[in-house]
């Protein structure tokens, strides 16, 4: 069981601590961003420091006088470590690899929260509903961590009118024979991020795969596209900032609490028009598949409201 004991943090913090996993353009990218975005916002309480890996060991943070946004798995893995008083916010990580690190540190919500690297599934579902409006049913691989999400994947799948078949990868050696089962059975694979089915070793042969069954894969990231997969919705470093710097500015005020984890606010499209010609699928262009996403979201949430 996932604590839930939420604390109240006696006073607000004063500065921000980044931490970087390593010196990559999407670390960068966003950092700058985020200086931009504290600038545009006018608050000017907030003093930034950036550390890397090696210097979180050596963070000494007074009692609630810091936030550590920790950017990609390793980054939050060590700020996980910190003092319990310390908030923590995690980016760039998967809802299930954050899960993990709640239960390993014991940590509360409320100090230790994330803007997780998995996009709403109604709204990757709304992506291949938009693209292929025929579409009956996915299939969705899910690894030891993931597999908690199965039944929350197939009530979100039923929302959107799309039958949601899933296997379960407890080792390597069964992706494919697993994936070509799915694909014999369903209209197109949805990726969610679990880095023990995708990842850099497993890209191309899911990719392969998928397009000898003639059959599309929607991806979660700018990178999956590029690799061969038809679409996806993502956020890129400079959304993750912006909705970031909300969370760290709305934080500061009473009860000062981090909110609990979410799923990006900011998304973009992106289509690999080239995949698209090679499955003799239309695709519109992405401003419009945007628009017709959040058209979607607007109206869903109309229904949740009711």
């Amino acid at each position: 069981m996932l604590s839930l004991c939420v604390p109240f943090l006696t006073q607000a913090y004063t500065g921000v601590t980044i931490v970087l996993s390593a010196p990559t353009p999407a670390n960068q990218e966003f950092l700058d961003n985020f200086k931009d975005e504290l600038v545009r916002s006018r608050n000017t309480s907030l003093r930034l420091t950036v550390i890397d890996l090696q210097e979180v060991e050596k963070l000494v943070v007074a009692e609630n006088s810091e936030l550590v946004i920790a950017l990609g798995v390793k980054a939050l893995e060590a700020a996980s470590k910190l003092r319990h008083t310390t908030p923590v916010l995690g980016i760039f990580t998967p809802l299930p690899t954050f899960n993990s690190f709640l239960q390993s540190s014991r940590r509360d919500l409320g100090n230790f929260s994330a803007i997780v690297l998995d996009q709403p599934y109604t709204r990757q579902m709304s992506l291949i509903k938009t693209i292929l409006p025929d579409a009956k049913s996915i299939g969705i691989m899910l690894g030891p961590t993931s597999s908690q999400y199965g039944e929350h994947l197939k009530d979100d799948g039923e929302k959107n009118g799309l039958s949601v078949f899933e296997e379960n990868i407890d080792q390597e050696a069964d992706l494919i024979t697993k994936l070509q089962k799915l694909l014999d059975t369903t209209d197109a694979l949805m990726a969610i991020p679990d880095p023990s089915i995708y990842n850099r070793e497993t890209a191309q042969p899911i990719l392969f795969t998928s397009y000898r069954h003639l059959k599309p894969v929607f991806g979660y990231s700018q990178s999956y596209v590029r690799a061969g997969a038809l679409a996806a919705v993502f956020s890129n470093s400079k959304q993750l900032a912006k909705q970031a710097v909300e969370i760290a500015i709305k934080s500061q005020q009473p009860p000062n609490l981090l909110p609990p984890p979410q799923s990006p606010t900011y998304f973009s499209v992106m289509v690999n028009y080239q995949v698209a010609r090679s499955l003799n699928i239309s695709v519109m262009d992405e401003d419009v598949l945007y628009k017709k996403i959040l058209e979607l979201e607007a109206v869903q949430y109309e229904q949740y409201r009711h």
